[in-house]
């Protein structure tokens, strides 16, 4: 069967295709009785405060549970003095009144003893008291009464107590018990009726409504009204203390005379349902569905929850914490330039620099809808300037002039194109973006003497197998390049990588992915069971990214401590888990094989890399290997080839040919952890 949401979405649709009447509630039907409506709920609001303010008189230690026993035994004392008085029409004999007391001291004792020994004679909530737990009390108190009766039949020389005292003894605690419950009940009402709560109607059949009206009133989120059936037969009889007002066919006429403000349909199987939502929305009025217990254990609703981003971390990974020191000085006063400022990471990026004292932030992007929105979210503060430049990176003259104009001292390159597959498909286009466009920046840099050039990589660029990160590779070797370059020819400006792996929540990663098919009832989809990746939040990337980029680097790749890797299927599971679902049962998993180009596991360094720490905890220098004098001549000839827009496979010729350990078979290795 469909689930609830389907349910409601096919129920939505029936009554505004049904419906000819615009859903702006007309004028008339929104005023009552000569008046606004606005104006009668200011009113009610008005009563309802000092309905409030009565019952908060009740004192919070009365209703403490050796007070209520207190309570019971007070209550006892009075029933047997009621139950003498009315035996002798309220004028007891000299000689009982001794007996009267002696009965007194013994029942005071035994009903609340009684109540106590009993199971859950005191754990029953009294703000909750209803039938059942009349029953229960009446159940619980019996003993005492048929106790007494036996001692004063069998036990001689006792006081003389008649029969009928010690039966209209027990008659008249259980009504005053049950009043002081029920006394406790219409407070705890009182106090959360008190609170303004939208008013509501509720709309089902014989069944489910006085179950939802149970629910609703243990919850102050609404104000039940009254009730609308199906069957005519219950119109004007009342179900759990409601009256049914109508039948589904009368509900405009109920929502303008009660004020209504919300309409729960109770049960997802109301034949009425989209007559009810097509009258609701003519009076812009909301509509929930209260799922009955045969529909929840049926599977006709399906119980789940909003997974966000952070909740998915690794147990083990740092929250954000304050901005090191050393931060704030590398970026004080300072022009800064972050190319992608669009994507998701670029975004963060200018988010976190907006927060420190930085002198301008350029934020470059192809994409115009990207960066308008990120304009908005970044507000200018006084003496710092945010500029927006929408251009391609790719362009030497859209590059040399937005470094002429702003001369930045800080350039955090983010852009690049990153998923895998699809780059597969499109060689040029990665090699133009992700190598060409990085020389262009390079270039720039050193002419116009940026202080600090940090390029962000991936773990995909150690052994690439797939084209992106056979590029991503080359680009670091070309910074790395670039850095030996400039070494004693009085170059200011200070070359790093940053490489860290999949980042969750980013554009078209898993995360996502998985969110959605999720939502779409499954079934969620990997491509190996043995599959590991790294993982770590926007918002710690960025973090460690910006320390990195305090450090005085030539060539260098800072690598962030990604933590363990994990394996995808257990990432998935565990988001399934999180949504509030079963993996397998509620929602399949199903493994769809191997991508082009991917791996199944990433590595972070190669084996013989020359590991270090740094002044930060969690980032570490990777020891940049001498660049070989050749490695210029070949990264010429695949810029030059992939601009001729040459085949595929002549791209992957060329990148195969480069100093990176390309691979296109991809050979596994196994998953490495940070060295500590």
């Amino acid at each position: 069967m469909a689930s609830l949401a389907e349910f409601v979405s096919e129920l939505v649709a029936i009554a505004l295709s049904n419906s000819k009447i615009s859903t702006a509630p007309p004028q008339e039907v929104r005023t009552f009785l000569g008046g606004p409506v606005e104006h009668l709920r200011g009113t009610k609001a008005r009563g309802v405060g000092r309905l409030e303010k009565y019952a908060k008189l009740i004192p919070a230690w009365i209703f403490h549970r050796n007070v209520q026993t207190l309570l019971d035994a007070l209550t006892a004392a009075i029933a047997m003095i009621d139950a003498y008085a009315l035996r002798f029409d309220f004028d007891i004999p000299p000689k009982m009144q001794h007996s009267m007391w002696i009965w007194l001291c013994v029942v005071t004792f035994l009903r609340p003893l009684s109540l106590r020994l009993t199971r859950s004679g005191y754990q029953s909530t009294w703000r909750f008291f209803n039938v059942g737990d009349g029953l229960r009390l009446a159940l619980r108190s019996v003993p005492v009464t048929i106790f007494l009766l036996l001692m004063r039949w069998l036990v001689p020389g006792i006081p003389v107590v008649p029969y009928s005292v010690l039966i209209m003894e027990f008659i008249i605690f259980l009504g005053f018990a049950s009043g002081l419950r029920v006394t406790r009940r219409l407070a705890h009402e009182a106090i959360y009726k008190a609170a303004p709560r939208p008013r509501a109607l509720i709309v089902g059949n014989e069944t489910t409504l006085a179950t939802s009206v149970g629910y609703l009133r243990s919850w102050r989120e609404a104000q039940v009204i009254g009730l609308v059936s199906e069957d005519n037969r219950l119109i004007g009889i009342h179900i759990a203390g409601l009256p049914v007002l109508g039948h589904p066919e009368s509900l405009p006429s109920l929502l303008a005379a009660h004020q209504i403000e919300v309409v729960v349909l109770s049960g997802a199987n109301l034949k009425c349902a989209a007559q009810v939502i097509r009258d609701a929305t003519r009076f812009d009025l909301q509509v929930h569905i209260l799922p009955s217990g045969s529909d929840l254990m049926q599977g006709n609703v399906r119980v789940s929850r909003t997974v966000s981003i952070d909740q998915l971390a690794q147990a083990n990974s740092e929250s954000i914490g304050e901005t090191h020191p050393a931060v704030h000085s590398c970026f004080n006063g300072r022009t800064v330039l972050v190319t992608g400022a669009g994507g998701s990471i670029g975004s963060e990026i200018a988010r976190q620099i907006a927060a420190l004292n930085v002198d301008r932030i350029v934020v470059l992007d192809q994409d115009e809808n990207s960066i308008f929105e990120l304009m908005h979210q970044i507000e200018s503060r006084e003496g710092r300037e945010i500029v927006a430049v929408v251009g391609n990176i790719r362009d030497h003259e859209t590059v040399y002039q937005t470094f002429d104009r702003y001369r930045p001292h800080v350039t955090l390159h983010a852009a690049a194109y990153k998923h895998v597959p699809v780059m597969e498909g499109n060689c040029c286009e990665a090699v133009l973006n992700n190598v060409a466009a990085t020389r262009e920046l390079a270039d720039a840099a050193i002419e116009f003497d940026c202080e600090r050039l940090v390029m962000i990589s991936t773990d995909k660029a150690v052994r690439p197998s797939s084209v992106m990160g056979a590029t991503k590779r080359a680009a670091e070797m070309l910074i790395q390049q670039r850095a030996d370059a400039s070494t004693g020819s009085g170059c200011k400006t200070h070359f790093a990588c940053v490489r860290f792996g999949n980042v969750l929540g980013s554009r078209g990663s898993v995360v996502p992915i998985f969110l959605r098919q999720i939502a779409a009832g499954g079934p969620v989809t990997i491509t190996h069971e043995e599959m590991t990746r790294y993982f770590m939040t926007i918002p710690q990337a960025v973090q460690l990214v910006l320390q990195a980029a305090t450090l005085a680097s030539c060539g260098d790749v800072y690598m962030l401590d990604m933590g363990d890797p994990v394996k995808i299927i257990d990432f998935a599971k565990d988001i399934i888990r999180l949504a509030g679902l079963r993996p397998g049962t509620d929602i399949d998993i199903k493994v769809v094989g191997k991508r082009p180009g991917e791996k199944l596991h990433e590595q972070l360094w190669r084996e013989d890399a020359l590991v270090t720490a740094t002044q930060f905890r969690n980032v570490f220098q990777v020891k940049a290997a001498p660049v070989l004098a050749s490695f210029p001549k070949f990264l010429a000839e695949l810029e030059q080839a992939a601009r001729m827009r040459q085949s595929d496979s002549a791209i992957q010729q060329l990148l195969y040919r480069l100093p990176i350990d390309y691979s296109p078979e991809g050979a596994e290795l196994a998953p490495m952890a940070i060295a500590n």
